[in-house]
């Protein structure tokens, strides 16, 4: 088990968002996390991510498991490059190691001073800990495994396409070798090309990742994810495989309905298929 979620609550002020939501992710697992705008997903999100930490119940991940956050339409820096904005993830490191230069200056005029070399071995940690020497190695080989020819790499961030735009977040992210890929709306404002793009692509990471994916959109889960998790008004209203929740012959749109009184999203009306391309 890698992450483990038992009765998990999360309230702003009297407002209930997510109440006793119990559920446990596995190694290569991909899970859908599906409800409408406002029935807590984003909120769960948060807390396994870390960047809620007032909650209720408990939440573990296990140790040494690192999970990776992919926020819907996290920011780029539009005066970068495809490249420069790869190697911006490393500014901590590439700033650790012009300090380093800096220290092995004095170091060799003030050989006696031991506060430099304690100094220095903090900034190698860092180096060390980001695997910053390979770094460029660690860049082109993502970009490359993320459909990004050489000679797109100088592209400016500003032209670039939707799906483009995702596939190069979700690029930054596994600069991070996280081993859960946790992706809120990863497909939110993409053309319906895009969208089979960006699936496939998820589908290919969940090989070699755990992924927890975040939608509104239901066959957008079935595409991508083997789990699914229902929340209605922050509540897990279901959970289970595609084909569990679907045993009584239900479609997962009719489960869905049943479990939350939604209407149908205008999106799933307009679902793209591979054959359209």
């Amino acid at each position: 088990m890698l992450i483990h979620l038992e009765k998990l609550g999360k309230t702003f002020g009297e407002k209930v968002v997510l109440h006793d939501v119990t559920a446990s992710v596995e190694r290569e697992d991909r899970i859908g996390i599906v409800g409408q705008n406002g029935a807590g997903k984003t909120t769960l999100l948060k807390i396994l991510t870390g960047e809620y930490q007032d909650y209720e119940g408990e939440f573990s991940v296990t140790h040494g498991v690192t999970l990776g956050y992919l926020e819907q339409n996290a920011k780029l820096d539009a005066t970068l490059d495809i490249y420069g904005e790869m190697r911006s993830s490393f500014a901590h490191v590439l700033d650790a190691m012009a300090k380093m230069q800096i220290l092995e200056r004095k170091m060799a005029a003030s050989p006696e001073d031991t506060s430099l070399l304690e100094q220095h071995d903090a900034l190698q940690n860092i180096i060390d800990a980001a695997d910053g020497y390979n770094m460029d190695v660690n860049i082109k080989k993502v970009l490359s495994g993320m459909g990004f020819a050489q000679d797109t790499w100088q592209k400016n961030i500003a032209v670039l396409s939707g799906g483009e735009l995702t596939r190069l977040r979700l690029a930054k992210l596994l600069l991070e070798k996280p081993d859960v890929l946790i992706l809120d709306e990863p497909t939110v404002g993409l053309d319906p090309k895009q969208i089979i793009e960006i699936r496939n692509l998820i589908r290919e990471l969940g090989k070699a990742h755990t992924v927890i994916l975040s939608s509104h959109i239901l066959s957008e889960v079935q595409a991508v994810c083997q789990q699914v998790l229902i929340l209605s008004k922050g509540k897990l209203a279901a959970s289970g495989t595609l084909q569990e929740l679907t045993a009584d012959g239900r479609s997962l749109e009719e489960v869905f309905l049943a479990l939350t009184g939604a209407q149908t999203d205008p999106e799933e009306e307009e679902e793209p298929h591979d054959s359209d391309f």
